[in-house]
């Protein structure tokens, strides 16, 4: 009789416990592996330990392939896949006829070329449009402090009166820093300490870290308040701040003839738009 009638052939797979293969002697286990060999050529399988079959030299690896679920995911991946691999999309530029007519608008504006008040044109760059009103408020709000309203009145205002009078209304006291960690949260009228920040006129801080601004707002240079006013208004007020600002700049030890030439040529466009808007008025 053979060897594998003597021996049971033992099955060997993934399955098959390390112990079998490592326990017992040596010849036992070299018995084992040979008639399990035996076993698996007679029943026309690969034999246990062969090497690996060499692939050709020039042979292509052929990447795996995953089947899917159904045709409309195959679908959806492989349109996924293509856009992770396509390009970021940019910005769309604007048409060239569109480009060039708001650089057109753009330089008439600059030149003061028949403006008229209130037209919409579109101006300053291609991405933040400005109506005329919108360019001299704007204006404006880079030197409102040289402005004539805001030289006579000062905004804020530096009454002390003011203030106190706006405190009361809201049943608030005034305290310094020194004094605060000293000073309860209330006093006997039941006022709230507040202490005003010094950098900021009129706006005031309480325990809880809050803010209080009681400074006035209807004359607050802001641009809700400057569009309220006439586009003849904003071009006055705008005309003095200019006016102002030449006669600051002779205080300044450095050349500013740049800067005053710029100045002068904003002043003939800004009186040019505002003697258009007193002609339309009176018409």
């Amino acid at each position: 009789s053979t060897l594998a009638s003597k021996t049971k052939t033992l099955k060997i797979d993934d399955d098959t416990p390390l112990s079998i293969l490592a326990g017992g002697s040596s010849s036992s286990s070299s018995r084992v592996l040979a008639a399990s060999r035996q076993g698996q050529k007679a029943a026309g399988g690969p034999s246990l330990g062969a090497g690996k079959a060499k692939a050709a030299p020039n042979a292509k690896r052929s990447l795996p392939t995953y089947p899917s679920s159904s045709s409309s995911s195959g679908s959806t991946t492989s349109s996924s896949d293509d856009s992770d691999d396509a390009p970021l999309q940019t910005k769309k530029p604007l048409p060239a006829q569109k480009r060039k007519q708001l650089n057109k608008l753009t330089q008439k504006f600059i030149a003061g070329d028949n403006i008229e008040p209130e037209e919409t044109y579109r101006v300053t760059s291609l991405s933040k449009m400005r109506s005329i009103k919108d360019e001299i408020v704007a204006k404006l709000l880079c030197r409102w402090w040289y402005a004539e309203e805001y030289i006579k009145n000062d905004w804020p205002p530096q009454d002390e009166s003011f203030y106190q009078a706006e405190l009361d209304k809201r049943k608030l006291r005034k305290v310094t820093i020194e004094q605060w960690e000293w000073l309860p949260e209330q006093d006997a009228k039941g006022y709230s300490k507040v202490y005003e920040l010094s950098q900021f006129r009129g706006v005031y801080r309480n325990s809880a870290g809050e803010s209080i601004d009681l400074r006035p707002k209807d004359r607050c240079p802001c641009q809700t308040n400057f569009r309220k006013k006439d586009l003849a208004t904003l071009c006055a007020m705008l005309l003095g701040a200019y006016e102002n600002q030449l006669k600051d700049l002779k205080n300044c030890r450095y050349n500013q003839d740049k800067c005053a030439n710029d100045i002068k040529a904003a002043m003939t466009r800004t009186r040019q738009l505002l003697h258009e808007s007193g002609e339309l008025a009176k018409s």
